[in-house]
């Protein structure tokens, strides 16, 4: 079927468009104060489950600080009853050090208070918002609890003084530890937007106010009932915060828009109308002027879209202005084609100029360190070792200069650092215990040049003590990672492991720190690795329990980018 002129459609569409304002506006002028309580309705709930799941994870935590610290001072405990007062006092101590810690740790947890009943022993830890008279009150609520059966192990609120605290405590045997926080803390722990309108509401099951965060209620309506009180706004279904014991409530405040939305309908339906009877006008002029030579240019660029090699409008069009815009449009087209060439070329060579930067770099790397190894041997005067290290070390510099592709073979790679453990003996003598698995099968899979012996280098400088025997192990076997098969280099050892940091900048968590001039190795094998397979997902370090690390390194079976270096000849 033959489609419709563009102005014949224009005409349709504008015949339409009067009828379907005219319903809509009758519509929205019905539906709009319902629209806005559905949507603030909506923006509650989705606000509320932000907050309360935050406030939950609070509670989570505490609840969780109180039984560490219950489990890690459980001989402690115990003490404070014993019948020797040199047992009590020392117990005492340590668990007071114990809770002001935890305290100084979960900044969540306003105070932690310990007591026992048979000798009058009250140990507590707060927090500096809370003042003597505040620490007095817990210390003897805590001892009048001490002694109670009736006392839930589950979070409530607690009036003491002028402050409302939400509470868990465990009593057993004479013996009370409680966990409290105010509630105007606790609610200061959850980041809020602060809109206007906006209020945080935390009362029990009944509905008794705990404390607020907003400008909804007053101070003098702590503790009264929520639902009793009239407060403006849209509220949500409340939030379960702490074990069915505490309830997050929120308020928004509603915004009056029927008279703003009658003057904005009044102002739409006279833009409108405006709108119609200058389209009419224009219609019969952009139709000839500018549709019928936009339809004519569509046409040549869906032909562009389809025939690649012709990426030009041939079209011949009546208007000037159509005219130039072919014209700029076709030289456009040229000057992007002739940029995008210059620019793959110029990308392929600075990746270049980068691998080779990266190989300048690993090499003085190595360098300084045999230099220095060297230094250390002569000053010491053994002189069998200088001359083992140094045959050694002429072996690695005939490996690392010779010429060749970036990549070598496996087997090549797992000589030289053989060759590199035969030097370090003489520097670390009885140190070192090392183990290479690597079969026959895999010996001649290239990877680059270097990789293994910067890991085991940086294994060297950084987890080698002097006090005991470092475990280096190399493991080679095969992996396929998301379809592609791949070589696994595994080096494992036993020293302190890497710090943080390292582990996120090597694995791609964070970016590397500009002034950083250790690791320079890992991060340049690294940065070599991902230009050269265009994949950012082949060196993974980790650490392992109770110490050492991991360090997996993923070849693929051929590089993107390679090069080949000029031929430098050592001689022996």
């Amino acid at each position: 079927m033959k489609k419709k002129p563009l102005i014949g459609r224009i005409i349709s569409y504008m015949a339409i468009l009067i009828v379907l304002l005219a319903a809509l506006l009758a519509v929205y002028a019905f539906s709009s104060y319902s629209i806005l309580n559905d949507e603030l309705q909506t923006e509650a709930t989705g606000i509320l489950d932000v907050y309360g799941g935050q406030l939950k994870s609070r509670v989570t935590q505490m609840d969780t600080a109180l039984k560490n610290l219950l489990l890690q001072n459980q001989t402690k405990l115990l003490l404070l009853k014993s019948t020797e007062e040199a047992k009590r006092f020392y117990a005492s101590q340590d668990i007071h050090n114990s809770i002001s810690n935890a305290v100084q740790t979960d900044l969540s947890v306003n105070a932690f208070v310990v007591a026992d009943n048979d000798y009058g022993i009250c140990v507590d830890a707060a927090a500096k918002s809370l003042g003597y008279w505040d620490r007095t009150a817990l210390r003897e609520y805590t001892i009048a609890c001490a002694t109670s059966a009736d006392i839930p192990k589950t979070w409530r609120f607690v009036t003491l003084g002028n402050r409302v605290y939400l509470c868990k405590m465990y009593v057993y045997r004479g013996r009370a530890a409680a966990a409290f926080t105010t509630v105007d803390d606790f609610l200061a722990t959850v980041p809020r937007s602060d809109r206007d309108g906006q209020t945080l509401i935390v009362t029990d099951l009944e509905g008794r106010i705990a404390g607020f965060a907003g400008g909804a209620l007053a101070a003098n309506q702590v503790g009264l009932n929520l639902y009793t009180i009239q407060t403006q706004g849209t509220r949500a279904k409340p939030y379960v915060i702490a074990e069915g014991q505490a309830l997050l409530h929120l308020r928004i405040r509603s915004v009056i828009v029927w008279n703003q939305t009658r003057i904005i309908m009044a102002v739409i339906l006279a833009v409108i109308i405006i709108t119609l009877i200058f389209g009419a006008l224009i219609v019969r002029y952009i139709g000839r002027e500018m549709v019928r030579p936009m339809e004519s240019m569509t046409e040549d660029m869906r032909r562009m879209d389809s025939e690649t090699d012709t990426l030009r409008i041939e079209g011949e069009y009546g208007t000037e202005e159509f005219t130039r815009l072919k014209d700029t449009f076709n030289r456009l087209m040229d000057t992007i084609i002739h940029l995008r060439i210059q620019t793959y070329e110029k990308r392929i060579e600075l990746r270049e100029m980068e691998l080779k930067s990266i190989r300048l770099q690993l090499r003085p790397h190595f360098f300084l360190n045999a230099i220095t190894t060297l230094s250390s041997l002569g000053s010491q005067g053994k002189e069998q070792e200088m001359k083992t290290y140094a045959d050694a070390l002429s072996r690695n510099i005939r490996y690392m200069f010779k010429s060749g592709f970036h990549t070598v073979p496996v087997r090549e790679e797992i000589r030289h650092v053989e060759n590199y453990f035969a030097m370090q003996e003489c520097k670390y003598p009885g140190c070192i215990f090392h183990f290479t698995d690597l079969p026959q099968e895999l010996e001649e899979w290239r990877i680059p040049q270097m990789v293994i012996q910067t890991f085991v280098e940086n294994e060297y400088k950084y987890a080698l003590s002097v006090d005991d025997v470092l475990t280096i192990l190399i493991h080679v076997s095969l992996e396929t990672l998301r379809g592609e098969e791949m070589l696994l280099i595994r080096i494992e050892d036993d020293g302190k492991g890497y710090p943080q940091d390292v582990l996120q900048y090597m694995n791609g968590n964070a970016p590397h720190p500009a002034n950083d001039g250790e690791r320079i190795g890992l991060w340049g094998i690294r940065r070599m690795m991902a230009l050269m397979y265009e994949r950012e997902d082949l060196i993974e370090l980790a650490n392992i329990e109770p110490h050492g690390c991991v360090n997996l390194i993923r070849v693929p079976r051929a590089p993107v980018h390679e090069y080949q270096e000029k031929s430098v000849w050592i001689s022996a």
